[in-house]
């Protein structure tokens, strides 16, 4: 019987070692390309932390769920680019909060910058009304 009991104990403690492991504190950034007429044509390559997360087309978006605190996110113009990234924006991400990043075009003299810039949900709702979600963000 104490076997039993010792059992059913070793069970119970490695199920709650197993849930409290489990549960990983995230939030939600969504990536949004709506750069109108410009740039139209090419993909744009989102990257997290350094790292490819979505090949976007215009007038779309992507979900990603990453783990709380500071990340960067940056964007390259597919095409006849340079190929540099743009410079990293830093955002925080929050359990009960959501980021918006959009992709900001602008232009200087002949030259079109893209970068990334924080927007509000209020800014962020329009552009993903006339948008479509990528949900397979790596192909093209």
């Amino acid at each position: 019987m104490k076997t039993l009991q010792f059992f059913v104990l070793v069970l119970i403690f490695q199920a709650g070692t197993f849930a409290a492991f489990s549960q990983t504190n995230t939030g939600k950034v969504y990536l949004i390309r709506s750069t109108g007429f410009t740039g139209s044509a090419v993909n744009y390559s989102f990257y997290i932390d350094g790292q490819l997360a979505c090949k976007m087309k215009n007038k779309s978006f992507s979900v990603h769920d990453l783990g709380i605190g500071e990340h960067t996110v940056s964007v390259v113009s597919g095409g006849l680019s340079n190929g540099k990234k743009s410079v990293p924006l830093k955002i925080t991400v929050a359990t009960d909060k959501i980021n918006y990043v959009s992709v900001v075009s602008t232009e200087n003299g002949y030259v079109n910058k893209i970068t990334c810039q924080e927007i509000t949900q209020n800014s962020a709702e329009p552009l993903l009304l006339k948008a479509k979600q990528k949900k397979d963000c790596l192909s093209n």
